[in-house]
């Protein structure tokens, strides 16, 4: 036998290769890593070899080939310390028929390595097998197969609105029943820590730090300090050590709420595992399946907090504006950002990034002082609070759009609707099914499958848009009453408030359309639109006891800027 001069073992060092997958699972027994080493241990020493290395996958796809052992073994040959390779069958090295072609007709023959697949009784030094290449294409057929059936069956839980994913952190799997999730207390609290810290006006990466200085350690350590087995990255970090990205993480898991969100990725091949985002539309969310950790209204203001576009904070303040993320142009639709002036830093005002972009894709830069702007909305606020005070009807007619009964009615139409929908969704499946098994019974053929399942799958894509829409709809509706509620106490809380705050403005305030300044008889005249949480924007009608704040800034250079109350139709 040939011997490599750069050989540091005996030339008689063999490789003994054992890999199992979830797929293999089935056969459990036979497959075994157990097993496989028993089984290729003793054909080794009949074929006369006592220097043998064990390369073992334990839970790895043969349908990839960056699997950590088996490339620890490659790196052994090449370098020259491995005569001969023995696995069970030729599925053990992979179900990629090129991929496991290469290895067989030339990386082995390269490197003089014998290769030796006990049950397919494949040995390279008694010649070729004629069988070996038609024995990789059907282990690939097999992980194809496997691949098709799981995505069927995953299809089939999805749609029922069984969870497709492991808890997030704060939740556990139910011990009841494994296929759904429970709060875990000691993390669950944590989330509600996060959330709060958020609301508080609390920007991500000051979040981690109030994480990091409390000594609570971040989700990767928690799990292991568990016993939870999570895939994905080992974290190098230090327990306590917090990241801005996993505190955005969890704020934006809409599980949190107690929904479950299936097929949020997808792959494009059974052979690539790169996980790609799945549109909207091909989303199947399911709500109030297991307990909240945050109530609905708290999550959905926090999402407002964090999708705004947040500017650096200034090098001068170190403290951003309360209204970051929440002016709106109403020209080009982009945020207003925050500055300050050069010269004078105590002059804070937000211009739109549009026009000041250098593009000028907006035609004026919808310029407002900040000690203005402050001064308007708290005055509105005030406004608010003693109409809702003292027209709390009103105020509920303008939240509710239309009478309760008609509600009633939509409602019903709309679950109506959905519940058809969705039978007919779970009878596609069920169609679907079939048609795959009389496919593989022969009963139908290729054909016929190909064009029947393409008819069914276009039918369930369009179902599956229809759903969606249905279920956000719906969602808002059943949210509606709730939000009056929690809308008009929030009100009422801030009733004689003397100064504007974050969690003020976040609670209040879903946006704030900031119109150009127009100049007229010597007075600049602005216009601004508040479009509140629940009610948008909302007019509040003339009354007596309700008069409207006069607002006048005087400017540095003398001008006098004043504001003009929205009109909006009601």
């Amino acid at each position: 036998m040939k011997q490599s001069s750069v050989k540091n073992h005996h030339a008689d060092t063999v490789a003994l290769y054992c890999r199992l997958s979830r797929d293999d699972n089935m056969d459990s027994e036979s497959n075994s890593i157990q097993n496989q080493k028993k089984i290729l241990q003793k054909v080794a020493k009949e074929k006369g070899y006592t220097d043998t290395i064990f390369f073992v996958d334990d839970g790895i796809t043969g349908t990839t080939m960056k699997r950590p052992g088996f490339q620890k073994m490659i790196q052994a040959i090449e370098a020259g310390y491995i005569s001969a390779v023995f696995v069970k069958d030729l599925s053990r090295l992979g179900r990629n028929y090129i991929e496991v072609g290469k290895l067989t007709e030339e990386f082995f023959p390269q490197h003089d390595v014998r290769l030796v697949a006990v049950s397919d009784g494949v040995d390279s030094d008694e010649g070729d097998n004629e069988f070996t290449s038609f024995r990789n294409i059907m282990n690939e057929w097999y992980a194809k197969d496997i691949s098709k059936k799981r995505k069927i069956v995953n299809k089939l839980k999805g749609n029922v609105g069984v969870p497709l994913s492991p808890p997030p952190y704060g939740h556990m799997k139910n011990p009841d029943d494994p296929r759904f999730w429970v709060v875990e207390p000691e993390a669950a609290a944590v989330v509600r820590r996060i959330f709060q810290l958020a609301l508080d006006g609390c920007g991500l990466a000051e979040i981690a730090a109030s994480l990091e200085q409390a000594g609570i350690v971040n989700p990767t350590y928690y799990w292991r300090a568990h016993g939870t087995n999570r895939g994905g990255s080992k974290s190098t970090l230090e327990p306590t050590k917090w990241g801005y990205t996993t505190v955005k993480k969890i704020l934006i898991r809409q599980e949190y709420c107690g929904d479950v969100i299936n097929f949020k990725t997808y792959s494009k091949s059974y052979k690539m595992k790169q996980r790609i985002e799945n549109p909207e539309e091909n989303k199947a969310i399911f709500l109030n399946v297991h307990e909240a950790i945050v109530d609905r209204e708290t999550w959905e203001k926090v999402q407002k907090l964090i999708s705004g576009t947040r500017r650096k904070k200034p090098s001068v303040s170190q403290e951003p504006s309360i209204f970051n993320g929440l002016l709106k142009c109403p020209e080009c639709g982009g945020n207003l950002n925050f500055h300050f002036n050069q010269k004078n830093h105590e002059i804070k005002f937000f211009s739109c990034q549009n026009h000041n972009s250098g593009l000028r894709k907006c035609s004026f830069t919808h310029y407002i002082r900040l000690d203005f702007l402050e001064q308007v909305v708290l005055g509105e606020i005030h406004r608010l609070t003693q109409f809702a005070n003292e027209y709390e009807d009103d105020v509920i007619k303008a939240i509710a759009g239309h009478s309760a009964k008609v509600v009633e009615n939509e409602l019903a139409r709309k679950h109506r609707e959905l519940d058809a929908l969705r039978a007919r969704d779970k009878e596609l499946d069920n169609l679907f099914e079939r048609l795959y098994e009389d496919n593989v019974s022969g009963k139908i053929n290729d054909d016929r499958f190909s064009k029947m399942s393409k008819r069914y799958e276009q039918e369930q894509g369009e179902n599956a848009k229809k759903i969606k829409a249905l279920r956000e709809e719906l969602r808002k509706k059943d949210t509606q009453q709730m939000d009056m509620d929690v809308f008009l106490e929030t009100v009422r809380r801030y009733t004689g408030a003397t100064k504007l705050t974050r969690r003020m403005v976040a609670e209040l305030i879903e946006h704030i359309d900031v119109y150009h300044a127009e100049k007229q008889d010597g007075i600049t005249t602005q216009k601004i639109v508040i479009h509140h949480n629940c009610i948008g924007a909302f007019e509040i009608p003339d009354r007596r006891k309700i008069p409207e704040r006069d607002i006048l800034l005087e400017t540095r250079k003398g001008v006098a800027l004043s504001y003009a109350p929205a009109q909006i139709a009601i």
